[in-house]
């Protein structure tokens, strides 16, 4: 799967959040889960057999408002030794208003580990995101 890499700019509330969150060795599994709704958008990521290299994942987006714009949710995942922050790819929803997408996947990184992992729900018209909200597990 591709993405994308940044720097982890950690700052306010984000700090409590990230911080906050357990962090996975390779000789545990782990599970876990994160949700968040913004105004027009709901979601959930279901995180189980979660290593340092490997998390499965089911989750669900579902578009709450008739305001003309899709919802999208994302992994993300920060490595902990390097503070890299990957945002993994979007699994959209674009059929309208009450409208929801399940969907079930993976994520192995190659050389990133998964130390902290978390959702990113999004309301987005085109590729610009309108409003967004994460949580992490």
């Amino acid at each position: 799967m591709g993405h994308t890499l940044k720097r982890l700019s950690v700052t306010g509330v984000a700090a409590v959040a990230i911080f906050a969150t357990a962090t996975v060795t390779n000789a545990s599994a782990a599970s876990g889960a994160a949700a968040c709704s913004v105004t027009g958008a709901s979601g959930s990521l279901t995180f189980t057999n979660w290593t340092a290299h490997h998390v499965d994942i089911s989750g669900w987006v579902k578009d709450n408002a008739a305001d003309g714009h899709h919802v999208a949710i994302r992994l993300v995942s920060i490595d902990e030794s390097t503070g890299w922050v990957t945002d993994w790819p979007w699994h959209s929803e674009y059929d309208g208003s009450g409208a929801t997408t399940s969907f079930t996947t993976y994520a192995s990184p190659s050389g990133d580990a998964l130390d902290h992992i978390g959702a990113q729900v999004a309301v987005i018209e085109g590729s610009t995101i309108v409003r967004a909200c994460s949580d992490y597990a």
